[in-house]
C-alpha cells in the first residue's frame, strides 16, 4: 500500500490540530496585546501552554491506554474546544493562564495518539519518507492557522469559534479510520548525566532552540504591536517563519551529513544572531522589509533542534535512539517554558526590540559553546554518521516513527 494513503487520515487530523493551535496560539496574544495587557501578562499565558504540553507528554499515556486510542482523542478533541470557547468567558491573566495550561495539556494528548498511530501505520522502509511528509503538513498547517488570524476581527468572538470548530473537525477522520490502535509507548526517561554525556552541544543545542524558538513565535504579537504593525502583518510574519524553515531544513540538513554537524550549529547561531540583530536595528520599519528577515530567522532558528537531534544521535548507541529523541523533546520542552518570563523581561527593559535582543543573545551563548566543544572532542567519521533526518518539535511518541531507531538499522550497527 502506497505509504502516504496509509497514515492520510492521521495526517489530515494532524493538519485541522496545527491550523487550530497556529491560529490560537497568534490570536490570543494579539488579543491581549490590543486589550492593553503587558508583556509579562502575555509571556505568563504564552508560558501556560508549554507547561501543560510538557506535562502531558510526561502523563497522557497511562490515559490513552485505559480508554483507548479514539475515545481518548475525542476527549482531548472536545475538552480543547470546550476550553478555547471558555476563554471568551472572562478577561483575566490567571484564568487565561490556567486554561492555556488545560489546553497544551489536550494538545499533548492528542499529538501522542496522532504520532503513534503514525508510527503504527508506518512500514520501516518508509519511515524516513513518512516523517518528512509529515513535517511538511505539519509546518504548513501551522503558518495557515497564523495567516487565518488576518482574515478575522481579533477582537471579536469569531476566531474563537474558528479555533474550536478546527479542533472539532480534527475529530473527523480518526472517527472513520478502520486503522487498528497500537500501543501507546511510554516515555523512556534518561538520567540526564548520562543524556549529556551523550552529546553535550547536542543537548545545550535543542535547549536553546526551546527558549527561543516557542518563545518568539509566541511574543511576536507583543513585539508587532510595539511597532504599530496590523494583526494580519504579524501573522503573515509569523507564517513566513514556518516557511523558512521548510525551505532551509532539508539543504542544511544534508550539509550536515557531509561535515560535523557542530559547524552547521555554530552557523545557525550566528545567523540567528545576525537577523536578530538587523532587526533590532532596523527598528520601525516598513512590513516588506521585515519579510525577508522572517523568512531569514525562521530558516535558521527554526531548523536548529533537527539539526541539534542528528548531531546527538551520531553519538548514540542503536538501541538508545528512541530514548534519546524522546529525551531531548523534553529538553526542547523545559527550554520553551524557561524562554518566555526571561524574554518578556528584556522586552519590559529595552522595548519591543528586546525580543530579538534576547533571541540574538541566546545564539551567540550557543554558538560559543559548540564552538568550544569542537576543541574537546573529534567529529564523528563520515561514514559512521548517522543520515539527517527532519523531526518536528511535537511529543516523545514521535520518536518511535524515526528511522534511525535500531530495530530498522539492526541494533549494534552504525
Amino acid at each position: 500500500m502506497n505509504p502516504y494513503l496509509a497514515v492520510l487520515a492521521i495526517v489530515l487530523a494532524a493538519v485541522a490540530l496545527q491550523i487550530a493551535n497556529g491560529l490560537f496560539g497568534t490570536f490570543l496574544p494579539l488579543r491581549m496585546a490590543a486589550d492593553g495587557f503587558s508583556a509579562a501578562a502575555i509571556g505568563t499565558v504564552v508560558t501556560g501552554h508549554s507547561i501543560g504540553f510538557f506535562v502531558g507528554c510526561l502523563t497522557v499515556s497511562r490515559l490513552i491506554r485505559t480508554i483507548g486510542h479514539i475515545r481518548a482523542f475525542a476527549v482531548f478533541a472536545a475538552a480543547a474546544s470546550i476550553t478555547v470557547l471558555s476563554f471568551a468567558m472572562a478577561t483575566d491573566v490567571i484564568y487565561w493562564t490556567a486554561l492555556r495550561v488545560l489546553l497544551g495539556f489536550c494538545s499533548a494528548g492528542l499529538f501522542t495518539i496522532t504520532e503513534s498511530w503514525l508510527s503504527e501505520r508506518t512500514e520501516p522502509a518508509a519511515r524516513g519518507r513518512v516523517i518528512g511528509f509529515y513535517m511538511v503538513f505539519n509546518r504548513l498547517s501551522f503558518a495557515t492557522g497564523q495567516l487565518l488570524v488576518a482574515a478575522g476581527d481579533i477582537m471579536g468572538l469569531g476566531l474563537f469559534m474558528i479555533t474550536a470548530a478546527a479542533y472539532t473537525t480534527a475529530m473527523i477522520p480518526i472517527a472513520t479510520t478502520r486503522a487498528s490502535s497500537p500501543p501507546i509507548p511510554g516515555v523512556v526517561t534518561m538520567n540526564p548525566l548520562a543524556l549529556i554525556a551523550i552529546a553535550p552541544a547536542g543537548v545545550v543545542g535543542c535547549f536553546v532552540s526551546g527558549l527561543t524558538n516557542t518563545t518568539i513565535i509566541g511574543l511576536m504579537p507583543v513585539y508587532g504591536t510595539g511597532l504599530a504593525l496590523s494583526a494580519g502583518a504579524i501573522s503573515i510574519l509569523l507564517a513566513l517563519m514556518q516557511v523558512g524553515s521548510l525551505v532551509s531544513q532539508w539543504p542544511l540538513g544534508l550539509i550536515s551529513d557531509r561535515m560535523d554537524r557542530r559547524r552547521v550549529i555554530v552557523f545557525i547561531s550566528l545567523g540567528n544572531a545576525l537577523v536578530s540583530a538587523i532587526i533590532v536595528a532596523v527598528g520601525v520599519a516598513p512590513v516588506w522589509v521585515l519579510v525577508p528577515l522572517s523568512l531569514l530567522w525562521g530558516a535558521f532558528a527554526l531548523s536548529l533542534y533537527a539539526i541539534c537531534l542528528a548531531h546527538a544521535s551520531d553519538h548514540a548507541p542503536p538501541d538508545r535512539i528512541v530514548a534519546l529523541v524522546s529525551n531531548l523533546l523534553l529538553v526542547w520542552g523545559a527550554g520553551s517554558v524557561v524562554g518566555p518570563p526571561i524574554a518578556t523581561a528584556m522586552i519590559s527593559i529595552l522595548g519591543p526590540g528586546g525580543l530579538f535582543v534576547y533571541s540574538a543573545a541566546v545564539a551567540l551563548v550557543l554558538a560559543a559553546f559548540v564552538a568550544w566543544r569542537m576543541t574537546r572532542r573529534a567529529p564523528v567519521p563520515a561514514d559512521l554518521r548517522e543520515r539527517f533526518v527532519t523531526v518536528p518539535e511535537t511529543t516523545p511518541t514521535v520518536a518511535e516513527l524515526d528511522p534511525r531507531r535500531a530495530d530498522e538499522r539492526g541494533a549494534g550497527t552504525r
